[in-house]
């Protein structure tokens, strides 16, 4: 392998300021004797130049693990109920760019950096109406992300329900009786949960609490958040 094949996809890990020292230092000295890398090099320095680089970088919201390892969770699902083979992961590739499409892949992962990336990703229209939690749910925070008739409860630091129970989504319509949903749900390692909720056309409020049993149809616990809607 020559000198240049060994770097000549690490130009923008290199423009990114994302290389080990050692790599670094010796990408550093290739540079000076490799006239392609040092093309590769200017092109998408200019690129990253462009963006507000120097702008400081936002925390992403605490339930920004949750709502990405929901997402995830959804595509396994689309995946198994079609039947399709689970693959195995591949290697990692290491940093790879061509013009003018290394350009635009570069600003989009430096623009992702600086923002935060979690608006970007998961943000849309809808609102997001916090719950309340009972005292003994005081360390655990959720809200409830809303788009219309349809919601993602998110939610951090749960607690594992009762030994033989999950946590259950009801809905309060205007007559004040909680209606049982399909949404049911445990807390992942960390305490972060997502539980998908529908029909919220007429409640008034959406609420949790633990059952034993998906069939009931009247709260057999206390309710242990809240999310009033109106």
């Amino acid at each position: 392998m020559s000198d240049h094949d060994r770097f000549e996809d690490t130009a923008g890990a290199y423009v990114l300021g994302a290389l080990p020292d050692d790599e670094r230092a010796a990408y550093v000295a290739h540079l000076a004797s490799c006239a392609a890398c040092q093309a590769e090099v200017e092109e998408l320095s200019v690129a990253a130049s462009a963006l507000p680089m120097s702008a400081p970088a936002m925390k992403p919201p605490p339930a920004l693990k949750a709502r990405i390892m929901a997402e995830v969770e959804r595509e396994a699902a689309l995946l198994a109920s079609a039947g399709e083979p689970r693959r195995e992961p591949k290697p990692k590739p290491r940093w790879r760019f061509s013009w003018p499409m290394g350009a635009v892949a570069l600003a989009c992962v430096t623009l992702l950096l600086g923002l935060g990336a979690g608006a970007a990703v998961f943000g849309g229209g809808g609102r997001t109406v916090p719950f309340e939690s009972a005292p003994s749910l005081a360390q655990a925070s959720a809200e409830l992300e809303i788009d219309g008739d349809k919601a993602v409860l998110v939610a951090n630091g749960l607690p594992a329900p009762p030994e033989g129970q999950v946590y259950m989504v009801w809905l309060v319509g205007p007559d004040g009786k909680p209606k049982p949903t399909s949404a049911l749900f445990k807390p992942r390692g960390d305490g972060s949960a997502t539980a998908s909720v529908t029909g919220l056309d007429d409640a008034e409020a959406v609420v949790v609490n633990t059952e034993e049993s998906p069939d009931v149809t009247a709260p057999t616990s206390p309710v242990l958040m809240t999310a009033t809607l109106s």
